[in-house]
């Protein structure tokens, strides 16, 4: 029977991929270097697969379609960013089987097998996945273009993954890519919600999700939270709630930058005795 063997999220930011002038070094190099130890993580657990939920940030979608949720199951998971290329493999039968399975559980969704994918799956790929040859499985949620679907039917969506999943084969982590308050291309880009942050980390460090889950998607969208979407699907297909650990957190000047894991339920219930 397959499963869910590991649940992490961490940021995207384009300054981890390239340098930008006003930035401090040391703050992105602790970002860095937390999205490396979600890499450590796919050591520990050996998954078969990576689903990776991200965003599309008009790389391939625009306002001639804007597709809720929209799985990649073509050969290679490919685009370019700052003009370096990455391909890497798919794992096109768990692609495949999770877009019939998650149609047959009533979402309508959508796929592509010539996306062209950004930073979002740029910065999780070069960081977190390395050279690791693990087949990935690209997730991408609308969270900027309205109207916007809820932080439920997000995890509700994340628990039928979770139910797909335990009907195959394959070990499967699952990483959401994003977050946490940033307004790119707006005029309060350099004005974070850093105490909405901190906020929203410590539910997670207490396992308290519901106040999360409840907020509305204008709510997220006033907080420069949208990409936390992206996370809402991780806490339905990571099953059941339990605390997250903070590996880092950035207050970067325009955007704050949040890494977290979620331990196995073995491993939550052995920190507990």
């Amino acid at each position: 029977m397959g499963e869910v063997v590991a649940a992490m999220a961490g940021v995207h930011a384009p300054q981890l991929l390239q340098s930008f002038p006003g930035e401090d070094e040391t703050q992105l190099d602790a970002s860095r270097d937390a999205l490396r130890e979600l890499g450590g993580i796919l050591d520990e657990t050996r998954p078969d697969a990576l689903l990776i939920i991200g965003s599309d940030h008009l790389e391939t979608f625009s306002l001639d379609l804007v597709p809720t949720f929209t799985l990649y199951t073509g050969p290679r998971a490919e685009g370019e960013f700052g003009g370096e290329p990455f391909s890497r493999p798919v794992h096109t039968g768990l692609a495949t089987a999770l877009v019939e399975g998650l149609i047959e559980r009533g979402f309508d969704m959508a796929y592509s097998q010539r996306a062209e994918l950004g930073h979002a799956f740029a910065t999780p790929f070069r960081f977190v996945l390395g050279d690791r040859p693990i087949p990935v499985v690209p997730l991408l949620v609308n969270v900027y273009l309205p109207p916007l679907t809820t932080p439920r039917r997000c995890e509700a969506l994340g628990r039928a993954i979770a139910e797909v999943v335990a009907g195959r084969d394959e070990r499967v982590a699952v990483l959401a890519s994003g977050g946490m308050s940033h307004y790119p291309g707006t005029p309060k880009y350099p004005e974070p919600e850093f105490g909405f942050d901190r906020w929203i980390l410590d539910r997670i460090e207490a396992g308290d999700l519901d106040p999360l889950l409840d907020l509305t998607p204008e709510q997220l969208d006033e907080v420069g939270e949208g990409e936390l979407l992206a996370w809402f699907v991780l806490f339905g297909a990571m099953g059941r709630r339990r605390p997250g650990r903070v590996l880092s957190y950035q207050p970067i000047w325009h955007h704050g930058h949040g890494v977290v894991v979620w331990d196995t339920e073995t491993e939550a219930m052995e920190a507990a005795r």
